[in-house]
């Protein structure tokens, strides 16, 4: 082989070296996100039942009110409540998509509910009380990652309300901070919600304070959580049957 031949050879050697290297990297890259995700999901998820007394505001193109709420989990029912103090209104939900049921006040008959709904006057939908970016992430994949954060942009499934979220993760953590919701189109965010001042539940970190907007209304909801583990879940609460008349200890302190 001449020398101009021998050069030729490792040149070409480099290069492939090169390109299966960069293959390789990506490779891993996206191999790590599935885990990722996965670990996410389960600090996302309850293993115990727990309680969360809220305060909350909202703001409704300038015409602001607050209110009381409490917000219990129930994970072996798979359910979750939700109670308004002044409106009255009570919802329970699955702790996944799908739909439940709700009333608007003590003399009004349930009707259906489903995750994506509104809850009440707020913000605030059944959604965001569970992992609801555990499906298929074939699709999904690393938009921004810096030593603290990693965002990952995800296709949501066919049939799915949203056509795509946008999370950026605690990587230490694995919680989300921040979540853009997409809807009809990847240009269309009609949602905006941020979690912070974390704290531990048991063996799950939770935020203390959630701030949520929405585009399509142009309002913002404000929310302080008071989180505790509850030994046991106030009966009647996640019956379907029972749970809009249940009697409720609030704290003591009203808005």
């Amino acid at each position: 082989m001449t020398l101009k031949n021998r050069l030729t050879a490792a040149a070409s050697a480099t290069v492939a070296i090169a390109l299966f290297a960069l293959c390789f990297s990506s490779f891993a890259a996206g191999g790590d996100l599935g885990p990722f995700l996965q670990r996410t999901i389960r600090m996302s998820a309850h293993n115990r039942a727990v309680r969360a007394d809220i305060r909350l505001s909202r703001d409704d193109a300038g015409r602001a009110y607050s209110d009381q709420a409490i917000l219990i989990v129930d994970p072996k029912a798979g359910r979750q409540f939700f109670a308004l103090r002044k409106s009255g209104f009570r919802s329970l939900l699955p702790l996944g998509w799908g739909a439940g049921k709700a009333i608007d006040g003590p003399q009004a008959s349930p009707v259906t509910i489903g995750t994506d709904d509104p809850l009440g006057g707020t913000d605030l939908r059944a959604m965001e009380m569970f992992p609801f970016w555990d499906f298929d992430h074939n699709t999904s994949f690393i938009s921004d990652d810096t030593r603290l954060e990693k965002t990952v942009t995800m296709y949501a499934p066919e049939g799915n309300a949203y056509k795509l979220f946008v999370i950026t993760f605690d990587k230490a953590r694995m919680v989300p901070l921040g979540i853009k919701y997409y809807q009809v189109a990847m240009n269309n965010m009609v949602r905006l919600r941020r979690n912070s001042d974390f704290t531990m539940v048991g063996s799950r970190l939770r935020p203390r304070n959630i701030a949520i907007k929405d585009f399509t209304e142009n309002t913002s909801t404000t929310l302080h959580l008071d989180w505790k583990l509850l030994e046991a879940v106030p009966s009647g609460i996640m019956d379907e049957g029972a749970f809009h008349k249940t009697t409720l200890d609030w704290p003591d302190k009203a808005d």
